[in-house]
């Protein structure tokens, strides 16, 4: 056998040697676990509770609130069933000035919580478009309350602790 043939039967059987390591270190390495914690493998199904949560949410929504600063912030939200919200504000300064401002976006719940996702605001007929990438267009809060008439809810960020009542379809945001 010629020091060439050698060489190169040695070169294979390393090559076949890492690769039988690799797999190894690969397939070894699959079968740990990340958690100990037993898990459900598939995601249940909605309890009444949850379902029913879901049906007191759509609808039509008010609250008004005075804002640390000494002002006032109104607002008037319709959910959907579909997901979807459309929310109103009037916002009163300290000083009196008022101005109004109109968004539409997402919203769902979770179990005890509440999340929102900003899509843009309402500028006449038209909606300008948020940014989806934007980390700040997303609202997560914790369900306090929820009934027909009472929904109140806290912002996991802020700490702020929102009461809205259920209001008729025509209602309108008082002046």
């Amino acid at each position: 056998m010629s020091m060439f043939c050698h060489h190169k039967k040695n070169r294979r059987l390393k090559s076949a040697v890492l690769f039988v390591v690799l797999l190894m270190t690969i397939v070894g390495c699959s079968n740990e676990q990340t958690s100990t914690e037993l898990v459900t493998p598939f995601k249940p199904e909605l309890t009444v509770s949850e379902e029913e949560a879901w049906t007191l949410m759509v609808g039509r929504w008010y609250g008004d609130q005075a804002t640390r600063d000494g002002g006032r912030q109104q607002w008037l939200i319709e959910r959907s069933e579909d997901g979807t919200y459309s929310i109103n504000f009037r916002t009163t300064t300290k000083d009196g000035t008022i101005s109004y401002s109109a968004e539409v976006g997402e919203w769902a719940i979770s179990g005890p919580i509440y999340f929102s996702s900003f899509r843009g605001w309402v500028k006449g007929t038209v909606v300008e478009p948020a940014d989806p990438s934007d980390p700040y267009n997303y609202d997560a809060y914790r369900i306090i309350q929820l009934s027909n008439e009472l929904f109140e809810y806290e912002h996991f960020s802020t700490g702020n602790r929102f009461t809205m009542e259920r209001v008729p379809a025509n209602f309108q945001i008082p002046e």
